[in-house]
């Protein structure tokens, strides 16, 4: 038996950031585009643009650099901001994941496998 269990970051009653705005985020870090990230992860581009809008206003930072297309085609990166954000977000789950796990071995008595 193991613990499961998600995080999530709210504000207004939204969802600002979770682990698919993580993934998103690192696929367009990775592949250099927000429509290849999308695609990636069986998305539509309009959703993940929305995704990123929403995460964009509700923490007030800029997530994307975004150049449209032309000669070299359009393309996307991450802002340091966004960087940052990843590396907190990751770095909280991480920590989450370890007590969690710790606690549910201390409470059930279980040891991990």
């Amino acid at each position: 038996m193991k613990i499961k269990f998600k995080i999530w970051l709210e504000e207004n009653d939204g969802v600002a950031f979770a682990e698919g705005r993580r993934m998103l985020l690192d696929a367009v870090d990775r592949l250099g585009s927000l429509n290849a990230a999308a695609k990636e992860l069986g998305m539509s581009y309009r959703a993940a643009w929305g995704k990123i809008k929403a995460t964009e206003k509700a923490l007030g930072i800029k997530l994307l650099e975004v150049t449209t297309g032309g000669k070299g085609g359009g393309g996307a990166t991450l802002t340091l901001e966004a960087k940052g954000l990843i590396l907190k977000y990751q770095k909280y789950t991480d920590r989450m994941t370890s007590l969690m796990e710790k606690e549910f071995e201390r409470i059930f008595e279980t040891k991990k496998q």
